[in-house]
């Protein structure tokens, strides 16, 4: 679930949570708190799940404060390569064709996670997580990394992840290849063939 921190006594250590669904206030403590590089505050933004205690109360488990401000580190490192794949582009280091790749790709595969989360949410046909992963591999990854904060959508499965990074450090690295004289000649041939 998402909700806000509506309520919070930083001295004891808790407070509560109003759910964006419409529930009841949620009760948060401290230790619910994964990854506490921060402490929390009220109107902070917050995803997780309700477990109810011995007493039938709900209590906030597994709680992750969003960022407090800016981008996700996620999203400022795509919008940063993006950055880096125009300026290449633009003093003539690189092929024009990656930006249509990377702009296209990311929109599809953001495309494809959106429609994948609202298919979980009505039960409905999901896009396998395969499919997605082969977007993001193909020059997709970014638009991954948005639909993931975004959406908050493959955000959470450890396995999800690890084999998204995966994907993209193999772009990366073909990426990076493209640079050496072997890979340039390819991407020139590819051009070529693309433009005849």
């Amino acid at each position: 679930m998402e909700g806000q921190i509506v309520e919070w006594n930083d001295a004891k250590g808790y407070g509560f949570i109003d759910a964006t669904t419409g529930e009841r206030r949620i009760f948060l403590h401290i230790s619910a708190i994964k990854e506490r590089s921060r402490r929390p505050k009220v109107n902070d933004k917050v995803s997780f799940f309700i477990r109810d205690d011995e007493k039938g109360r709900a209590n906030a488990v597994n709680v992750t404060l969003e960022s407090a401000a800016g981008l996700p580190w996620q999203m400022g490192f795509a919008v940063l390569f993006m950055l880096a794949v125009i300026v290449l582009v633009v003093l003539g280091k690189q092929s024009w064709l990656w930006i249509p790749a990377y702009l296209l790709m990311s929109i599809v595969t953001f495309a494809f996670f959106a429609q994948d989360k609202h298919a979980a949410k009505r039960g409905a046909w999901r896009t396998p997580e395969s499919t997605l992963q082969l977007f993001s591999l193909f020059c997709g990854w970014p638009g991954a990394l948005f639909a993931q904060q975004m959406l908050r959508h493959k955000s959470k499965k450890g396995s999800f992840k690890a084999t998204l990074w995966g994907c993209i450090v193999i772009n990366l690295g073909a990426f990076g290849w493209t640079f050496t004289s072997k890979g340039y000649y390819w991407l020139e041939s590819l051009m070529q063939s693309l433009l005849a």
